[in-house]
């Protein structure tokens, strides 16, 4: 995925209406802060705040305020519409859809705006995973809390995980800054994602390893280091049991 200009917060008058009867010529993500109006299947439709669409390439994109102050997040960007990422969590596209968890997807907003702002190959890959953070917690949300009182906290803290794979986690670092012990803390985690918090601190290296190894010429053990692993012999470790392949084959079926 690649984003092309967002925008958090931004207010117009009650008559604010966008008519493109082609499409922007990109993915369009728009999350209405305020009750507004879309037109879906050629109807109108009035749908409340914290409603979320996500427009596929092309598509017609008729929406506006309903009469009040129009208050809207919005991301322009490129994807494949075919990846297994929108089947996978029943993301469909050109439809209003209620927002899962409001401030857990405000707070990765947050996160993918000030990221955006550096135009580094490291950025531009953790802008990517945060923009797949936004859409599945926008769009593949429950709808509702998850009786967690934590949920917040630990969707922020995998946020930071996928924008910053580099950096060393530790267990009982990130218990201690949500106040909780090691053995809690990976329980919660894992009935609130379905994965270790482990298991996701290592997925967001190997992807981060995955982009340099397709498109530097760094070595192994540069691309071990900036990937925040212990040595090259254990990302390569892990990298073969994420992946199925070494780093240097991954590297010949890429190039």
């Amino acid at each position: 995925m690649k984003i092309h200009a967002m925008g958090t917060g931004y207010h117009h008058e009650s008559d604010f209406h966008i008519v493109r009867p082609n499409g922007s010529g990109d993915n369009l993500l728009v999350i209405f802060k305020t009750p507004a109006f879309a037109v879906a299947d050629g109807n109108r439709v009035d749908v409340p705040a914290d409603t979320a669409i996500l427009y596929s390439k092309n598509a017609p994109q008729d929406y506006g305020a309903c009469g009040v102050e129009y208050i809207n997040h919005w991301i322009h960007f490129e994807c494949d519409e075919n990846d297994i990422f929108f089947d996978s969590l029943g993301i469909v596209f050109n439809k209003p859809a209620p927002v899962g968890e409001v401030s857990a997807v405000e707070s990765l907003l947050e996160l993918l705006r000030i990221e955006s702002l550096s135009d580094t190959a490291k950025s531009r890959e953790c802008c990517a995973l945060l923009l797949r953070l936004v859409i599945a917690q926008a769009l593949a949300g429950s709808g509702g809390r998850s009786g967690n009182p934590h949920s917040g906290e630990l969707k922020r803290l995998r946020a930071e995980i996928y924008g910053d794979p580099g950096r060393r986690f530790s267990i009982s670092e990130m218990a201690e800054g949500l106040s909780l012990s090691p053995s809690y803390f990976q329980t919660l985690y894992r009935s609130e994602f379905g994965v270790s918090c482990y298991e996701d601190v290592l997925r967001a290296k190997t992807g981060l390893a995955e982009y340099y190894l397709s498109g530097t010429s760094m070595t192994v053990r540069e691309i071990a280091e900036l990937c925040g692993f212990d040595n090259d012999v254990h990302f390569m470790r892990q990298f073969r049991k994420r992946t199925g392949k070494t780093a240097l084959e991954y590297r010949r079926n890429a190039e």
